[in-house]
């Protein structure tokens, strides 16, 4: 059988030219298709997939990981895939969003490829099959590692005020009871009217309500984007610091469209959307170490954004993430990443004389230390 360098080859070689030549969202269901079929053959696969060190179990917010590398919401929006996720080779995994209706999302097509960048642009809005349908299918599902559930208000912007406070609860009330390891609050979806959430007093309540009704005293993140004034981030750092939020998750795909290789008059018939991949790493970063500096001490960074290799991997953890999530750099480096990335952190780490808790931040703390962030 091959191992992991053969199946990436493969994948580079063969699997991914041939669904770059198929509509993104539909190889996207094309390999979630494939992914569900092929479960018998995960355990055995999941040997060439899976990090086999211990040097990167970690232990955040009360959870035990068996390594920082988490799939980011989005992916699996609906929850088909907790029970294989495990063999894949990553330590956790978030789903969603979750929105209390289900939506059938933007029109189509809502997802596009940027090769040259190694990066995604979509417009999904958000679409999903609701907290009820969700809730009752993990109720019957084995789940094969950690899960978090990635919460957004329903895409309706007749739904505001106390009715989106309620909206968001209720989604909150649907999955509180499931074997969860955490909850996200996206506050932070730029592809709905809405947009990015600026009313922290909103957020306040809602964290306030989940929080009194949160009996499985659940970690509660909120995800962040680099999109927000500095003014912003200050205010739903305080907020969260507040409520006893656990942390953030950092950060959210972002609006801007600088810095692409992609020809502009591609990327102006594509049109609006959340920009993803490594163009996002800089401004990610970037809100990574200044969220590290605001935060309470308690409180813990997941960080999200162009991160494709375990150098991106170690950049955010020395910037001050505990554990961090990908997505676009899945669809283009394929099925193996997970293993590479905690391999080549592995590494960094040794090389640095380092464990894995005492590496988070330290670019922030040591700016003399040889491993600190260039530019």
């Amino acid at each position: 059988m091959l191992g992991a360098m053969g199946l990436e080859l493969l994948y580079k070689n063969l699997v991914r030219p041939l669904l770059f030549c198929v509509d993104p969202e539909d190889s996207h269901q094309f390999a979630h298709a494939v992914a569900r079929n092929a479960k018998p053959l995960w355990p055995l696969l999941g040997l060439h997939f899976k990090y086999s060190g211990k040097d990167l179990t970690c232990e955040v917010a009360g959870i035990r990981f068996q390594n920082p590398v988490g799939l980011a919401a989005g992916f699996d929006k609906n929850g088909d895939l907790v029970d294989i996720l495990g063999d894949v080779g990553f330590g956790f995994a978030e789903i969603g969003s979750v929105t209390a209706q289900a939506r059938a999302g933007n029109p189509k097509p809502r997802l596009f490829r940027l090769p040259e960048d190694q990066a995604l642009i979509n417009r999904l809005g958000l679409n999903g099959e609701g907290a009820d349908h969700i809730a009752d299918k993990l109720k019957k599902k084995r789940l094969s590692l950690p899960i978090g559930i990635n919460i957004a208000k329903t895409n309706d912007p007749a739904i505001v005020g106390d009715a989106a406070i309620e909206d968001m609860f209720d989604t909150f009330r649907k999955v509180r009871d499931l074997p969860l390891a955490y909850i996200t609050v996206n506050a932070s979806c730029p592809n709905t009217q809405e947009g990015i959430l600026t009313e922290t007093s909103m957020l306040a309540t809602l964290f306030a309500q989940m929080q009194e009704a949160n009996h499985h005293q659940l970690p509660i993140f909120v995800k962040l984007s680099p999109d927000s004034s500095r003014q912003l981030i200050e205010d739903m750092v305080s907020t969260a610091s507040k409520c006893n939020l656990a942390g953030y998750v950092i950060g959210n795909t972002t609006t801007s469209r600088g810095s692409l290789t992609t020809s502009p008059r591609v990327v102006e018939q594509i049109g609006n959307g959340g920009l993803s991949g490594q163009p996002l790493k800089k401004l990610a970063l970037q809100l990574c170490q200044l969220v590290y500096k605001l935060k309470a001490p308690n409180q813990v960074i997941i960080g999200c954004g162009g991160i494709s290799s375990g150098r991106d991997a170690y950049d955010f953890i020395l910037g001050g993430a505990s554990m961090v999530q990908l997505y676009t750099g899945l669809v283009y480096e394929g099925p193996t990443l997970p293993k590479r990335i905690n391999e080549e952190l592995s590494d960094l780490l040794r090389a640095d004389g380092l464990s894995l808790a005492d590496a988070v931040g330290m670019s922030l703390k040591d700016k003399t230390h040889k491993t600190a962030l260039a530019g």
